[in-house]
Formats: C-alpha cells, structure tokens, sequence
C-alpha cells in the first residue's frame, strides 16, 4: 500500500517548484526523504552510475564556477537547483519504473497531473503570452503519446494513429510548430516500429530512419505550402514568410541566435561566467555581426534581448555552457544519449509503444537542448525520460524479444 502512495508523492509532487517550471519541487523533496530508496533503484545499474556520476560532475562545476565568479546566493541556488533536479527526477524515476505495473502507472499518472498542476499553480512568463505552447500543450502531448502507446500495446493501431494524428493537428491549428513536427514524427516512428520484419537489424533501423526523415522532409514542403495559403491564420503565414528570408530558411529564421552563440562561446569555451553574465561589448558586437549576416536587421532592441539581463540565448546547451562551462555537457547530453539509445532498442525489437515514446522524448529534448530556454525543457523531463530508457536497455538486454 505504501509503494503506490510514494509512487504517487514522487510525481505529484512536481506541483510545486522553488523555481517556475524548472527548480526542485515537493516531489523532489520526496525524493531526498526518500533517498536511500530511489538512489539504490539508480546505481545498481551501469548507465544509471555513469548518469549519476556525470550529473554530480555538472553540480560540482556549477558550484565552483559561482564561487569562482562571486555570484549571488541566489544565483548559486539556481544554478545548482538544475542538475539536482535531473538528478532527483531520474532517481524517482528509476525507482518507480522498475516497480509492478501499478506502481508505474501511479507514477505516471500523478507525474502529468503534477505537471499540470505547476502550470497553473506556478506559472512561467510565457504562459500568458502563449498558454498552449510554454504551458499545457507539451504535457497534453505526453499525456496523448502514452494513451496511444497503451492503445497500440493493445493492438488498437488504428485508435492509436487517430489519438497522434489530433494532437498533432491541434498543435499545428495553435501555432506550436515544433510540437506538431515533433508529434508527427513520433506518431510515424511508432507505426513503422510496429511492423515487424525479417531481415538484419540494422538494415531494418535504417529503413525506418530514413522514412522518418522523408516524411520530415514532406511535412516541411507541405506546411510551407498550406501556411502561404493563408489557412492557418495571418499570423503564421506573416512568421513563415519572415523566417523564410533569413539565410538557412525557416528554421533559422526562428532560432536565429543557435548560429550566433559560437561568438559567445568561442568568448570563453571552456570555464564558465556563471548565471546572468555581464558579456562585454565586443562579443557582444561579434554575436550581433553573425545574426547581420545571415539576414537578422539588427537594431538596440535585439541587442538588450539578448544581453540587457545578463545573457539569454534561448538554447539549453549554449546557454548552460556559457554560464558553467564545457564540463556541463557530458551531464546534460548523457540523458539524451541514453534516451536515443532506447529508441533504437526499441525500433530493433519492433516495439511500436517503445519506440513511439522514446522518439518523442528523443525529439523533444533535441528541440529543446538546442532551441529553447531551460523552462521548456525541465529537469523533470530530462531525468524521467533517461530513467525510462535504462530500465527499457536493462529489460531488452534480459528479453531481447521485447
């Protein structure tokens, strides 16, 4: 009776956040009281040390950067609530994921609920200028991805590709161009998982990969053509039509800062400056010159964006290595590694839910590693879903049948 209520705890607890959408929360807190418990669930297995180890090296750099730098208390707080809170998440999560069934879904359950709850108990800047897509549109897409995984596990395919195919298109009618192409594409690389074959495993992987990245491909062309229609509202159609002009086209045009924060890091690639670092005005200048180049009008405006609060990047892994330092990488990118790794598992075994979850959480981290502020991606994120790929690793290695 008690392994489902602290099953429960650790992921409602995800309500409450020192900091909105991206601190320690109750249900890390839990898991501290709980530590023994969760950390065992953790170490026992390789990959969950190696994460561990590699976490504990980005808080340790943390700290010693913001000593280093004489920053704030609070930003000393700050920057070590970060990898605490991956840390945390994914000891919880290794902990509730090798639990029996209703354990798991306990977890699961209260975990969306929680992040619900943190949305509209604490919420971001973001969330009144675009509800859906800083606030409940991501974790309405989790919540739609793993009631579709459950309805393919159960043989209901067509239910399953119908679920993927709204949410989808709902991202799309809303403006969340990102979700939407990531969506789709995990909704894809759940069907083709599914379709079990003959023939060698990696020539299999390879199908796949390059029918997902086909249909990206398509869904690129297609939505530039519907968005020019005017179909979907003067607003995208006037974002598509900017962005286009910009050298590297949409994309680009949209994040254009990913090409320009070589100049910051290139400033001081390898010791970091710590949190809201004063940049000074050469780099600054270089940074604004990459964004000229590529077709960005730069004005004062852009600048103070950018640099009038210290520095904000609007990426994950630029913005983390510029404020700690290159040690900060293996720490932040080991998930995502183990997380792609599940996925491949998860294509070879020809476990369509797998793969539909794990493509998600792959793609979505991605996304948000390298175009998105810290908020938007969440340490909880991170850590359950690095959980999640070693215990599915741990299970293949002993039933390679899936």
């Amino acid at each position: 009776m008690l392994t489902p209520i602290a099953a429960g705890v650790l992921g409602l607890g995800t309500a409450w956040s020192l900091y909105p959408n991206g601190g320690v929360t109750m249900g890390h807190v839990a898991a501290l009281l709980l530590g023994p418990v969760v950390l065992t669930g953790a170490w026992r297995w390789r990959q969950g040390r190696i994460c561990l180890i590699l976490l504990a090296l980005w808080l340790f750099t943390a700290a010693l950067t913001e000593i280093v730098v004489h920053d704030p208390r609070g930003h000393l707080v700050y920057a070590l609530s970060r990898p605490v809170t991956v840390a945390l998440s994914f000891c919880a999560g290794m902990w509730a994921f090798q639990q029996r069934d209703k354990v798991k879904t306990t977890y699961i359950v209260s975990l969306t609920v929680g992040l619900v709850g943190g949305i509209a108990f604490a919420p971001s800047a973001g969330l009144a200028t675009d509800p859906w897509k800083y606030g409940f549109g991501p974790v309405a897409s989790l919540g739609t991805v793993l009631v579709s995984a459950t309805l393919q596990g159960r043989g209901r395919r067509l239910f399953s590709a119908l679920v993927m195919t709204a949410v989808a298109l709902l991202n799309l009618k809303l403006g969340f161009r990102s979700e939407f192409l990531v969506v789709s594409l995990a909704g894809a690389m759940g069907v083709l998982a599914s379709r079990r074959g003959s023939g060698v495993a990696w020539r299999r992987c390879l199908l796949i990969g390059t029918s997902v990245c086909a249909l990206a491909g398509i869904i690129y062309v297609s939505y530039g053509h519907v968005v020019e229609s005017g179909r979907l509202g003067r607003q995208q159609q006037v974002k598509w039509d900017t962005q286009s002009r910009i050298e590297g086209g949409p994309l680009m045009g949209d994040r254009p800062e990913f090409l320009a924060s070589g100049a910051v890091i290139e400033d001081s690639p390898w010791v970091g400056r710590g949190v809201a670092p004063q940049i000074s005005r050469k780099t600054q200048d270089a940074f604004m010159e990459r964004m000229q180049a590529i077709g960005i009008t730069v004005h004062e405006g852009l600048t103070r964006y950018y640099f009038s609060r210290g520095l904000f990047l609007h990426s994950v892994l630029f913005q983390l290595w510029a404020e700690t330092g290159i040690l900060v990488l293996p720490g932040l990118l080991f998930p995502v590694f183990l997380v792609l790794r599940a996925l491949l598992a998860a294509v070879r075994a020809g476990s369509g839910p797998a793969a539909l979850v794990f493509s998600l959480a792959a793609g979505r981290l991605g996304w948000d590693l390298l175009f998105s502020p810290w908020p938007r991606l969440q340490g909880v994120y991170l850590g359950t879903a690095a959980a999640a790929a070693v215990v599915y690793l741990v299970r293949q290695r002993r039933s390679p049948a899936g």
